[in-house]
């Protein structure tokens, strides 16, 4: 009987060891479950907010009108103070979605010069009036600092005096004077421009310009040719090279309700 006895507690216990090693499997591999529950739940947690936050920083779209600038050169005045020529001019551009911008510039210009070779003298003073459209390329369009490229269409109706020595007739022989007064001319041209514009501070920004200029129409009389075109420049070829360097003042009001609304 004890031998049946300590047999039947030795089976017994062998299968209660089993049993309980059976249940600690399984109560081990819900628990593992339950902690790669937990630990996707608390991953959507954490994408949840990055993705939240990214929608509210996303930036609102920009208004059509954002304001215009006004603008002075600073270069022709001093083109003045060391050549014969210069200019003085001042721009207005209109700010749509701080990409598009449509200007009109208006200066006059002045030249006073006599060839040392010929002894020719040449002077005008007279207005000019371009109109055109800049693009800034710039990819991010919330910034202050611009990058330009642009066209323009220039024009000038001036009058000139041109005199010098009297003209000899190669022909006929004898002479004749070469002096006119108030020659008219109507020219026009095309600007290809590439700028930049900088903020110094607040609402002031300083920025420069080059241009390449190409003749559309010299409108001259049959005896004398303009050397000097305002707003041009030198006539000597049918395409030439200017720039600006202007003072800038930005009055930007889509921006400042940009920031109002994000607020």
């Amino acid at each position: 009987m004890k031998e049946m006895k300590t047999s039947g507690f030795i089976s017994t216990a062998w299968w209660s060891k089993t049993i309980v090693s059976v249940l600690m499997l399984v109560c081990v591999s819900t628990l593992s479950a339950q902690e790669e529950t937990i630990v996707v739940e608390n991953e959507s947690d954490t994408i949840r907010p990055t993705k939240y936050i990214a929608e509210l920083t996303e930036q609102p779209p920009l208004p059509l009108f954002m304001g215009f600038t006004l603008s002075g050169d600073i270069l022709g005045p001093a083109f003045y103070l060391f050549s014969d020529y210069g200019s003085v001019e001042g721009a207005l551009r209109l700010n749509l979605k701080n990409t598009y911008f449509p200007i009109i510039e208006v200066g006059y210009g002045t030249c006073k010069t006599t060839d040392v070779e010929t002894n020719i003298s040449y002077s005008t003073n007279a207005p000019f009036f371009r109109i055109g459209l800049d693009f800034n390329i710039l990819k991010n369009k919330y910034q202050d600092n611009r990058l330009f490229v642009g066209a323009r269409y220039g024009f000038s109706s001036l009058k000139f005096d041109m005199s010098g020595p009297n003209m000899t007739d190669p022909i006929w022989g004898g002479t004749a004077p070469f002096n006119y007064k108030n020659a008219s001319s109507n020219s026009s041209w095309l600007e290809l421009v590439f700028g930049v514009q900088t903020k110094i501070w607040r609402n002031f920004h300083m920025g420069w310009s080059v241009r390449f200029k190409q003749q559309i129409k010299i409108g001259q009389p049959d005896y004398a040719k303009p050397y000097y075109i305002p707003g041009y420049g030198t006539t000597t070829d049918t395409s030439c090279w200017g720039g600006t360097y202007n003072l800038i003042f930005d009055l930007n009001w889509g921006k400042k309700k940009k920031s109002k609304t994000t607020k």
